[in-house]
């Protein structure tokens, strides 16, 4: 049985050729999906990320790390959308890089909110993070595959 092989621009070829981009594809959508399903319940409400983003920075005076990741959080779906856009266009190590580093960010505060205690009326409402964190480890996962058939492909040519 032959594996795939990646052609001279290092583009992989076979079943691992459209895998991991789809893998990673579908991590990318699911951090996404993730983001807007709900993460805080206050009372009756559910607030997505985006609103509990707003709702934490009002409630509690954020600063250093903590103020610096709500500042950003906006910007993940952002990323995701770019990470495909980059891949698409054949920036492929960038876009690879990018992923990697919106999953580590995704993924850290996925788990931020799955871990935060109770404060008075407000419960983190877990399907939101779960989600997130989902989907970043289908990215971590389809980097890491990636990173693995690289180096396959590289010691073959050697």
């Amino acid at each position: 049985m032959t594996s795939p092989a990646t052609t001279p621009t290092g583009r992989l070829d076979g079943a691992s050729g459209a895998l991991v981009p789809a893998l990673g594809a579908a991590g990318l959508v699911t951090i996404v999906v993730g983001t807007f399903l709900p993460w805080l319940r206050s009372g009756r409400v559910l607030r997505n990320s985006y609103e509990t983003d707003g709702a934490i920075r009002r409630l509690l005076a954020t600063d250093g790390i903590a103020h610096g990741a709500l500042a950003i959080w906006p910007a993940v779906s952002l990323a995701c959308a770019a990470v495909i856009a980059l891949y698409t266009l054949g920036a492929r190590g960038v876009g690879l890089a990018l992923a990697v580093v919106t999953a580590l960010i995704a993924a850290a505060v996925g788990i931020g909110a799955l871990t935060a205690p109770r404060l008075g009326s407000l419960a983190v409402e877990t399907s939101g993070p779960a989600v997130t964190l989902a989907g970043s480890i289908l990215v971590l996962l389809a980097a890491t595959l990636r990173f693995l058939i690289f180096v396959r492909d590289d010691r073959r040519t050697r």
